[in-house]
This record gives structure tokens, C-alpha cells and sequence, in this order.
């Protein structure tokens, strides 16, 4: 192992210290050894030895958060803009969360190789430590494609968010044409990909647009991996405010208008399927036959067709239709309840 100098000490030796010649009983050897010592005079320590420094070099010394900061900046510079440092002139902390395995690895023997070669850092440190995560997979492979989506396709305004089976496309378009096109690319993206079409039943649609409600995936960005039974029902709510499923008149078609919307509640429905959730249905007063009970429940069960098709559970979902209303529109709501055991 090199020989390492301890850590650099300043000391001011001012007149209150005892000068040469100023006790009597001081050893021969040591008297002999006695120096005098201008006033105000800086010394530092280097390889066990007082060296003599000026009062510049001491003002010109770079402190350590300041060494961090610009070691920071040169490893940002070569592809870790998350890293982060922590260095006492000691010991230099390596923290962050690593997309994966290979990257940790890197990032960290670059973290190495600069303190140990940078001029300041490097006569004094003593050890790296390597204190970073590994992301999720599943966010890291988001964060991978929000990456090659700003990159590659220039959407720098788009993101995507993964949880669980589920991703949502989220950003702030400029326009109609623009949040199409970013819609279209980044669902081809994801479902593309080896690694999130591994993982992925759906894509959900959550890219806003100016003066618009919001769309319809919002609701899915804040839900948990394992959300509570109030914040999936809150959910639901959320996606169908302002909007319903369109069927086509007196069928239990839906209407093509209506996929995203579905989309949406799929991937709720995928989200929160550790709950039991009713698909209830009911037809408008000029709707259906009789009572429209018939009519709803088939639709009812066209919807619940629709999320068995991407994935839910069986087990998760039941459909109910509850006819007709004389003052009623049609109506497609969910309710959330507990799983019976």
C-alpha cells in the first residue's frame, strides 16, 4: 500500500507561545532543536512534517463539501448525474440510486478512480465507500425508456411510469397532434420493449393538455403498489368523473371513443385487485326492453370481457346491471369493497 500524508492541519503560532530561550530548564535537545517563530506565521502538516504556508494558501485551500461538489460535477459529466458524494477529507461516502447491478458497479469505480486521482482528494483519501441502491426494476426500466423517449424520439416532455402490470404515459403536450403523437410512440415503446412488455398489460393514458380537464390516467400516478381500499375507490372515482362508457344505442358494443377511458379503468382495476370491484351498469330511460336489465347486465359484462382481456383477475371482478331508470342516462360506475376470505 502507498504511504498516504494525514490529513493537512493549519496552525497559526501566535506570540502567546513560548519563543526560544525563554526557559531555562528547557533539555539541551530541545533547546537545540528550538526555532524561532515569526508572529502569525501558518503551518501545515504534510508526511509527519511542519510545513511553512502563506496566508493566501490557506484562504486558496478548497474545503471538502466544495471538493464533493466538484467531484460531483466530473462525474456527472461522464453519466452519473445521480450520484452523490459525501467526503470529510477522509473518507468520501458514494451514494445514489443505480438504474441496475452493472451501473452501481461503474458508477462506484468511477467515483474511485476520481477521488484518488484529483489533485486535492487524493493525497488524503483513505476510503470510498459504496452506499448506493439499485432502483426497482420496474422503475428502472422507466426510467430507461423516459431516457431513450427524450432522447431518441425528441419527447423530452414525455414520462413513463410503471406499477406493476401497469404503465402510464405522463407529460404536458402542447397540442392535440403533439400528445397523439406522443401517445402513439410511447405506447409502442413500451409494449416494444423486451424488458416492459415482459411486464406490461397495459398502457394508460395520463399526457394533459392546456386548459383541459385532466386526462384520463391521472388518477393512476399517485396509487400505491398495494393501494388501500378508499384510495382505489377515490381512483375509480377519479377516471370516471365527467365521463362514461359509450355504447353503441340499444347494443353491448362499446364505442371505440371509450378505449382509453377502459384503458384507465383497467389498469385501476389491475392496480387495486387485492379488492373485490362490482362493474355496475345501468341504461338510460330510452335504453332496452322492459326494465333493461338484460341490456345492462350485458353490458356490464362487456366492460368486466374488456379487463379479463388485459389481465385482472377473475376473481377481482363481478358485473351487475341494474336496468332501467326512467330518469336516468346510461351509467357505468365501480365499487370498491373487501375481498371475502
Amino acid at each position: 500500500m502507498r504511504n498516504r500524508p494525514e490529513n493537512l492541519v493549519i496552525l497559526m503560532l501566535a506570540s502567546l507561545v513560548v519563543g526560544c530561550g525563554q526557559s531555562s530548564d528547557a533539555p539541551s535537545s530541545a533547546i537545540s532543536q528550538c526555532v524561532d517563530i515569526p508572529n502569525g506565521q501558518y503551518f501545515q502538516f504534510v508526511d509527519g512534517r511542519l510545513t511553512s504556508v502563506t496566508q493566501r494558501d490557506v484562504d486558496n485551500q478548497e474545503r471538502p463539501p466544495e471538493t464533493a461538489r466538484r467531484i460531483g460535477s466530473t462525474l456527472a459529466g461522464m453519466g452519473y448525474p445521480w450520484v452523490s458524494l459525501d467526503w470529510d477529507g477522509q473518507v468520501a461516502v458514494v451514494s445514489g440510486l443505480a438504474l441496475d447491478e452493472a451501473s452501481r458497479s461503474d458508477a462506484f469505480i468511477a467515483a474511485k478512480s476520481v477521488f484518488e486521482a484529483d489533485a486535492v482528494s487524493g493525497p488524503l483519501v483513505q476510503r470510498v465507500v459504496n452506499n448506493m441502491e439499485v432502483r426497482a426494476a420496474e422503475e428502472a426500466i422507466a426510467i430507461r425508456l423516459t431516457q431513450e423517449l427524450a432522447e431518441e424520439d425528441g419527447l423530452r416532455w414525455l414520462s413513463v411510469v410503471i406499477n406493476g402490470n401497469v404503465a402510464t404515459l405522463v407529460g404536458a403536450a402542447s397540442s392535440e397532434d403533439d400528445k397523439q403523437a406522443g401517445y402513439r410512440i410511447g405506447r409502442s415503446a413500451v409494449e416494444s420493449d423486451l424488458e416492459s412488455g415482459a411486464i406490461v398489460n397495459i398502457v394508460v393514458d395520463a399526457i394533459a393538455l392546456p386548459d383541459a380537464a385532466d386526462p384520463v390516467g391521472t388518477a393512476l400516478i399517485g396509487l400505491d403498489t398495494a393501494p388501500e381500499l378508499a384510495s382505489c375507490q377515490a381512483a375509480f372515482n377519479q377516471v370516471m368523473d365527467g365521463r362514461d362508457v359509450a355504447f353503441e344505442a340499444g347494443e353491448a358494443i362499446v364505442e371505440r371513443a371509450s378505449s382509453r377511458l377502459l384503458d384507465a379503468v383497467t389498469g385501476a382495476a389491475l392496480i387495486c385487485e387485492d379488492h373485490a370491484i362490482e362493474i355496475a351498469v345501468r341504461v338510460g330511460a330510452m335504453e332496452g326492453v322492459g326494465d333493461g336489465l338484460d341490456l345492462s347486465q350485458q353490458r356490464a359484462t362487456a366492460v368486466r370481457d374488456y379487463l379479463l382481456a388485459y389481465g385482472v383477475s377473475s376473481d377481482a371482478i363481478s358485473a351487475r346491471g341494474y336496468g332501467r331508470y326512467e330518469d336516468a342516462v346510461s351509467e357505468t360506475a365501480f365499487i370498491v369493497r373487501p375481498r371475502e376470505s
